[in-house]
């Protein structure tokens, strides 16, 4: 099982020269603790890999079981060595670029807003007045990580490998991009910026969306070295909305599946979760999404897959096998 193609470890291999530029070259310092008990990790992984893999060509022969369970744990492995490697260089890299002495864009994400006719302050107020969806609203946004796990285990399940092999491709592009693009549109949040003091709105049981700010502040500190990986690493990319992208790849890529209906219902829980629990404004909600399906598009046309499900999908899935002649 491949869970990905090639390129998206090049493209992993980019981000990390990024950061080892903006280390030697910049105020930035990249604690070594945090990354290197990682890259030890999936090279211990990409050893057992190697091994599976010769293991593997000598159960020809084998049970239809035995195959069957050599690959799906052949996946796990890779997925825990992609898990290790990429998710630490986007984590850094997220960090690193929020660095750049860019003037915060809280004001021109928030007119935007305005002049799309979205009313952020009121939705805000609305979610505040209905207490009774803040657990699902909150468990959905907090554990989006495990909607990604999920869908790619699902999709493993119900034997859509080039569409699991899809999201997967997608997400780190998607991450990827929306990194890029970030760095040019730090904000401190709209929950921030638009309210400020929110000591009025009882019903939250802590403040929500402003979970990054203390690591905002000392990534745009004007003096001094400014150290990354030495805590927590939150999310920092406000536009585009990363959370969206995320909802909306999980539903595009279930699309035709059985695995419709649950991934549908964790979007529609968790993207309206995001202007509040993330601080996000309307706008990057909007990137996020335009971001995902973008990139879903091209990454099922470079892959050969429809990208919208539906009959079509079942349709490909069940074509049959020509007999060689």
């Amino acid at each position: 099982m491949q869970l990905c193609r090639p390129y998206i470890y090049l493209l992993s291999a980019a981000g990390a020269l990024v950061l080892v530029g903006l280390h030697y070259f910049t105020r930035v310092e990249i604690d070594g603790s945090y990354w290197q008990s990682d890259l030890m990790f999936a090279f211990q992984l990409a050893l057992l890999l190697v091994l599976w893999v010769r293991l593997g060509k000598k159960l020809v022969g084998a049970s239809v079981v035995i195959l069957r369970g050599h690959k799906i744990a052949q996946g796990v492995v890779e997925g825990l060595m992609m898990f290790a490697s990429i998710a630490t260089v986007l984590r850094l890299l997220d960090h690193a670029t929020k660095t750049f002495a860019v003037p915060l864009a809280d004001e021109p994400l928030a007119r935007a807003d305005v002049m799309l006719g979205l009313p952020w302050l009121a939705y805000f107020e609305w979610v505040h007045d209905h207490p009774t969806l803040h657990p699902a609203m909150q468990w959905a946004y907090y554990w989006s990580d495990l909607a990604v796990l999920g869908i790619i285990l699902g999709l493993a399940l119900v034997r859509q490998q080039t569409r699991m092999k899809a999201f997967i491709e997608a997400f780190v592009i998607c991450s990827l991009v929306s990194i890029a693009i970030g760095a040019f549109f730090p904000a401190r949040a709209a929950v921030d910026y638009l309210i400020g003091d929110v000591s009025a709105y009882t019903n939250f049981d802590h403040v929500p969306g402003v979970y990054h700010l203390k690591a905002l502040e000392e990534l745009r500190a004007p003096f001094g070295a400014i150290l990354i990986g030495d805590g927590h690493l939150a999310g920092m990319t406000t536009f585009p909305s990363l959370h969206t992208a995320i909802g909306v790849l999980v539903v595009l890529a279930s699309l035709g599946t059985r695995l419709w209906v649950p991934a549908l219902a964790f979007a529609v829980v968790m993207i309206p979760a995001t202007p509040v629990w993330g601080g996000h404004y309307f706008v990057d909600l909007i990137g996020g999404a335009a971001v995902a399906v973008v990139i879903w598009v091209l990454v099922c046309r470079s892959l050969s897959i429809p990208a919208f499900g539906g009959w079509r999908l079942r349709r490909h899935v069940a074509a049959p096998i020509p007999s060689e002649a």
